[in-house]
């Protein structure tokens, strides 16, 4: 039997192994992901590009829920009519971007979050920086809509 005293120390680096933070990792959906969740958000990605080449506000209100909200990097917040403004003005934007490193996962049937990586035009500077980002998609009925986004430019290596 081990006496208590000597494992209190093991308990205690147990219970800091537990509480400590994972590192830092690129998230992967799960082995057997809903595909057809991602499939519908990449398809909306592409409607809200075709949506924003045709110059298609009315399509793009609809794609956005009323209550959307963007977090900028330099944190400003666009609600729906101003970012759908600044899709229709030709801007750099997440929405319009290709994107790298592309995951979707789903949160139950009515939620999805989308992260990536693009190459977005810095409107202050004129030149691509690439931002990591996030977007929150909810499902209104049987349809998508984006219902918030959040970009980080990302700081070094180009």
């Amino acid at each position: 039997m081990v006496p208590i005293r000597a494992a209190v120390p093991w308990a205690l680096l147990l219970g800091l192994a537990i509480m400590s933070p994972a590192p830092a990792q690129t998230p992967r959906p799960a082995p057997n992901a809903d595909a057809a969740v991602h499939a519908e958000i990449l398809n909306l990605r592409e409607t809200i590009r075709a949506a924003v080449a045709a110059k298609d506000r009315a399509a793009l209100e609809r794609f956005y829920a009323d209550n959307f909200i963007h977090l900028r990097d330099s944190g400003r917040v666009d609600l729906k009519g101003g970012r759908i403004a600044l899709l229709l003005s030709g801007a750099s934007a997440i929405e319009t971007a290709p994107e790298d490193e592309f995951v979707v996962q789903s949160y139950g049937s009515g939620t999805a979050a989308a992260t990536g990586v693009s190459r977005i035009v810095d409107g202050a500077t004129d030149r691509a920086a690439r931002f990591r980002w996030l977007t929150v998609y909810v499902r209104d009925g049987a349809d998508w809509r984006v219902a918030l986004s959040q970009a980080s430019r990302i700081v070094g290596r180009r």
